[in-house]
């Protein structure tokens, strides 16, 4: 519905953004970028009103969210980006679920956006937990964020691959297989019995 992703980026920026909420900006930046819908001054001016605001209101899911729209938006913000590393380390990690930390890491490694502290400690976080409640594209993900942001946590790399081996990879999708070899791959990170098992899935299913 183009026309009305339109109509409501130029009624929100006509009337400022002052009056909503931090959960109302996260989630048009989401609606916005899940749609694939440009809207560069509707996302500057979210980005201005949530560095405006602080984002000590916004929920674990809101800044995991809002970073994921700005990068699958392709839409540059590093002083927001900042502030979502600032403010999600300053709370610890434990209040993300797993999904929030896989795409927090998939959105800074996407955007180019530097934050080793943040990297840390998505990766203490994760061993913290262990890995048994990400999900295939979870685990994927992650390890391409870790690959593609140069950041280099061994241990993570292990558990992923261990946890991947005890979920079997049958509900990997091709690109979760290729995305995670890739990662291991990148890392330079030895993992022979993951890509033995990538190799049997590719082959189990067909190449075509």
């Amino acid at each position: 519905a183009p026309y009305l992703f339109d109509a409501i980026s130029a009624e929100a920026l006509r009337r400022g953004l002052g009056d909503f909420k931090e959960q109302g900006l996260s989630n048009t930046a989401w609606a916005f970028a899940k749609a694939g819908q440009a809207a560069p001054y509707l996302f500057d001016a979210i980005s201005t009103e949530a560095l405006r605001l602080g984002l000590r209101a916004f929920t674990e899911q809101e800044l995991s969210n809002t970073a994921w729209a700005f990068a699958t938006a392709g839409h540059a913000a590093p002083h927001l980006f900042d502030a979502i590393s600032a403010q999600a380390l300053r709370r610890g990690l434990g209040g993300f679920k797993e999904q929030g930390l896989s795409n927090t890491a998939w959105a800074f490694a996407t955007a180019g956006q530097a934050a080793p502290y943040l990297f840390d400690a998505i990766s203490a976080q994760a061993l913290r937990w262990g890995l048994g409640g990400f999900m295939e594209q979870g685990l994927s993900n992650t390890a391409w964020a870790f690959a593609t942001a140069g950041h280099a946590a061994p241990y993570l790399f292990d558990a992923i691959s261990a946890e991947a081996l005890r979920q079997g990879l049958g509900g990997f999708t091709e690109q979760n297989l290729s995305n995670t070899a890739w990662a291991f791959a990148k890392a330079g990170h030895a993992a022979p019995y993951l890509f033995d098992a990538i190799s049997a899935e590719a082959l189990r299913r067909g190449l075509g």
